[in-house]
């Protein structure tokens, strides 16, 4: 074995593809997560069940000594009713919990999985020293996570990298997936249930697209690099949700031989700029290739969603 590795959301839509690809490189593989939803034989990793905002059960639970720590357990769901209060105590108060129980052992490399909406702006060259503004309590929560990654790396001299991810996209592993709010997932069922994209701006906004299983070999790349750093995790290039819908529009042709239909809101006059989610500091760390899987995820999906 290459190591011992703690994954926490490794049964999430990104989880799971970082589960799969440490499985498959030859790593002891452990899932954290709240509870198991679909319960398999044969797996290739240890699933632990414990909830990330109980100190105590984290302590009781984690009794293995591990090797490395991928954090992207978070509570995304922000149309909850209850999301401000869930979003500080999982992704924030939560993270700081993780970090207690891990940073007095032997860990090698904690990375913790951000988000580009810490800077809290859609448009033109973001790096990582561009202001930090979040607009909304997922960006701020995972904000704050952030200060208590970089607090535990300062005060016990944990290793660590803090990664600020853009939107990531890939076909949902689990069929028991509840991610059809990420854009990708959410575009594509609504053009097969509905016959109909809807886009509430002008479509014009731009979004920067990254493959999961790409994001995944970056992540074991970074395992053994000593840096502390804060790095931007993206395609370094981004495509308009209209583009985005076009492709889904082109693929449901090819497929069903039926034209569906794409709205968007006339009345935004918003002019947006270019967005370029700038790569280069982690590019200059590691080598790493990045593959534009777009169509060929928007027909998996499409797949998908005929079995279901």
């Amino acid at each position: 074995m290459l190591g011992r590795v703690l994954i926490t959301g490794g049964l999430g839509n990104l989880g799971s593809y970082i589960t799969k690809e440490f499985s498959d490189s030859g790593y002891d593989v452990y899932v954290l997560t709240r509870k198991e939803k679909e319960k398999r034989k044969n797996l290739s990793y240890k699933v632990i069940e414990a909830d990330i905002t109980n100190l105590e059960s984290l302590k009781y639970k984690l009794n293995v000594e591990f090797d490395y720590c991928i954090h992207l357990a978070s509570y995304n769901e922000f149309f909850e009713t209850d999301y401000p209060q869930k979003a500080l105590d999982v992704n924030t108060l939560g993270t700081r919990n993780l970090l207690e129980v891990l940073a007095d052992t032997n860990l090698k490399k904690f990375i913790y999985m951000s988000t580009f909406h810490v800077y809290g702006i859609n448009d033109g060259i973001i790096n990582e020293e561009s202001p930090l503004n979040p607009k909304n309590d997922y960006a701020s929560t995972h904000l704050f996570a952030e200060y208590y990654v970089k607090q535990f790396g300062f005060n016990t001299g944990l290793n660590y990298s803090i990664l600020r991810l853009t939107n990531s996209y890939g076909v949902p592993m689990l069929s028991g997936s509840n991610k059809w709010y990420l854009i990708l997932n959410e575009l594509v069922k609504s053009a097969y249930m509905n016959k109909n994209i809807v886009i509430k701006s002008n479509g014009q906004i731009k979004k920067d697209f990254i493959w999961m299983p790409d994001v995944s070999k970056i992540l074991i790349s970074l395992l053994d690099v000593i840096d502390s750093e804060v790095y931007n995790l993206s395609a370094n290039k981004s495509h308009t949700l209209l583009k985005i819908a076009n492709i889904i529009k082109i693929e449901y042709k090819k497929r069903y031989n039926e034209n569906i239909k794409i709205t968007i809101n006339e009345e935004d006059k918003t002019l947006y700029k270019d967005l370029i989610v700038d790569n280069s500091k982690l590019k200059n760390l590691i080598k790493f290739k990045l593959n534009d899987m777009l169509i060929e995820e928007v027909n998996n999906i499409f797949d998908l969603l005929e079995k279901k």
